[in-house]
């Protein structure tokens, strides 16, 4: 009798702890990655005008201090592909990681590590590889892989990024196993409050076609101050090289307007907030 009493009396508690456990886990929160402003506002579009190289404009969406929501238009100097194609990535967070869902139908994967940072990603199965020193970027490496009649070929590209004091400072970027191009950056004395990304360096970050990654928090921290200016030696055509220098319009304490001459012809990109 006594064992009987022992046993009705504990079950319950027993029963009520493992509930207990199981709520606790299915309840844990979602994960909030620090987005890249510091001190300003977050920014809600890019859109780019003029004469500029290949790159995305983008609709920003946030909720709860996450950004849920991006939509992207590539641009590129040529009118012919200029704005052809168009894509909304809905982003979603778990308590330690994060999943892309694309109108445009592809497939990704991301791996965050343990900061909270994307280490690999895959898209259709080619791979992304990311690397990061003091949570900032440090380097990239891209897989693609192309099957044309049963035989499939690999193109890589990667590039290693060097920051000083915080602000961007360099980046080589190679093509197949040959460097193809070195980025010197020059920074301004402004703060980069809005967390911007630097203009005409998408690609060579590894963030071309998903540039809302970055904004979304899950690639590190943003470089300190705004780019000044921007030299690209293109190592395999000289003649190709070029520099540019940019001029920021700043109003109620956020960055709207970087003017700049790509290539000698007028371009800049709006920011709203």
């Amino acid at each position: 009798m006594n064992l009987r009493i022992h046993i009705h009396t504990w079950l319950p508690l027993l029963l009520a702890s493992a509930l207990f456990t199981a709520c606790s886990d299915d309840a844990a929160p979602a994960m909030k990655p620090a987005l890249p402003a510091n001190g300003g506002s977050n920014v809600k579009s890019v859109t780019h005008l003029g004469s500029v190289p290949a790159t995305y404009d983008w609709q920003f969406t946030y909720s709860d201090g996450r950004l849920v929501r991006a939509s992207g238009t590539s641009r590129d100097p040529s009118p012919e592909i200029d704005k052809n194609f168009s894509y909304t990535s809905n982003i979603s967070y778990g308590p330690s990681s994060v999943k892309v869902s694309n109108s445009s139908g592809e497939r990704i994967s991301l791996t965050l590590g343990s900061s909270g940072l994307v280490e690999q990603m895959t898209v259709n199965g080619n791979i992304y590889e990311f690397y990061y020193r003091d949570l900032r970027l440090a380097g990239w490496e891209k897989t693609i892989f192309e099957d044309s009649f049963g035989h499939i070929t690999q193109y890589r590209s990667s590039a290693t990024i060097e920051y000083a004091d915080g602000d961007l400072s360099r980046i080589v970027y190679s093509e197949d196993g040959l460097t193809r191009e070195t980025l010197t950056f020059t920074p301004s004395n402004l703060v980069n409050t809005n967390g911007l990304l630097p203009e005409l360096a998408a690609k060579q970050l590894g963030l071309l076609g998903f540039e809302h990654l970055y904004y979304a928090g899950l690639f590190g921290r943003p470089t300190v101050h705004l780019v000044q200016a921007l030299h690209v030696e293109d190592l395999l055509d000289e003649g190709s090289s070029y520099s540019v220098d940019f001029d920021y319009t700043q109003r109620n304490g956020n960055y709207e307007l970087c003017n700049y001459r790509y290539r000698g012809k007028a371009a800049s990109v709006a920011y709203e907030y």
